[in-house]
């Protein structure tokens, strides 16, 4: 049963990436219709919320009533850090490609190995570190900063980054539920509190006075079906099945997803330093994967010798 539960949190994982790959284009989509990223926000949880509460509602009644702790925890969560989330990242299009504002935004895997051990989760060894730094140069040739012609807005780059630490803290947060609330139940209760900040902070009063057309309202419903609801829950599942970090590291399946949508539909091109720098990402958070086996491997290795000669 675990085994086979296992198997569910690394499928839901990758199937969560893909989808949150796509959501890039739809962004870009309504930004270039004329609306900013607190309207595309606001519209997409209008549609999210009677969605998410209906099937909450139809499928897991039983379990919608929750303990005051859990209810202040979770809209905590949604207020403060998944908020910030959407925010970052959506405005990082503004001053990035597709690409590159995915790639800043997955590398919050490292971010949580990095805070793990600082909030007690796990201990660091040799091969964490170098996972890490891995990641780290690869971030670095995919930004290209060492080409002269490179202009990335430092705005954007720090959006990216931004909405990446948020992530991780969420996600953290969120493992501690384990399965003891089903997915869709914890996403409608923290999706209603990312709605309460967008509508408290920042509500586009613009919205209020202006018309949405059919193909906004359509970008924006696609959005929210396709690139919200469906990865957001199965992000979650995936953590409660294999965990925060496992599952951020298949979270990076998104970016060739993410840099595939933008060539085809953008015609967004990455340069050979930048493609060589997604491998350096993706293969750093390989190696965090295996970084307890590699590590044990290296020590058996190290102690063998040294426990022959002994018997000898």
């Amino acid at each position: 049963m675990i085994k086979n539960n296992t198997h569910k949190g690394y499928v839901a994982g990758l199937l969560s990436a893909i989808f949150f790959g796509c959501s890039g284009l739809f962004v870009k989509n309504a930004q270039n219709s004329g609306l900013d990223s607190i309207s595309i926000l606001v519209l997409q949880y209008i549609i999210m919320l009677p969605t998410l509460w209906s099937i909450s509602f139809l499928k897991y009644r039983n379990y919608i009533k929750i303990d005051k702790k859990d209810l202040l925890k979770l809209f905590l969560i949604g207020m403060f850090l998944q908020s910030s989330v959407s925010r970052c990242y959506y405005e990082s299009f503004k001053y990035l490609d597709i690409s590159i504002a995915t790639i800043l935004l997955f590398t919050y895997p490292i971010i949580v190995t990095i805070l793990s051990p600082i909030l007690g989760k796990s201990k660091l060894n040799k091969i964490i570190i170098l996972s890490v730094a891995i990641a780290f140069i690869g971030c670095i040739l995919i930004l290209d900063l060492f080409h002269t012609d490179a202009s990335f807005p430092l705005k954007g780059v720090l959006l990216g980054l931004g909405g990446a630490l948020f992530l991780a803290l969420a996600n953290m947060c969120l493992e501690t539920f384990e399965s003891r609330i089903p997915p869709f139940v914890l996403l409608s209760y923290t999706s209603t509190a990312i709605f309460f900040n967008f509508l408290i902070f920042s509500f586009p009063s613009n919205l209020l006075h202006e018309s949405i057309s059919s193909s906004q309202w359509i970008n924006i419903a696609l959005l929210a079906l396709i690139c919200q609801i469906p990865p957001s829950s199965l992000m979650l599942t995936a953590i409660q099945y294999i965990g925060a970090v496992k599952t951020a590291i298949i979270g990076n399946a998104e970016i060739p997803a993410a840099a595939i949508l933008g060539y085809i539909f953008y015609g967004e091109t990455l340069n050979l330093l930048q493609i060589v720098g997604i491998f350096f990402v993706i293969g750093g958070i390989i190696l965090m994967q295996n970084s307890e086996y590699i590590q044990n491997k290296l020590t058996a290795n190290t102690l063998k010798p040294s426990h022959q000669k002994h018997s000898t």
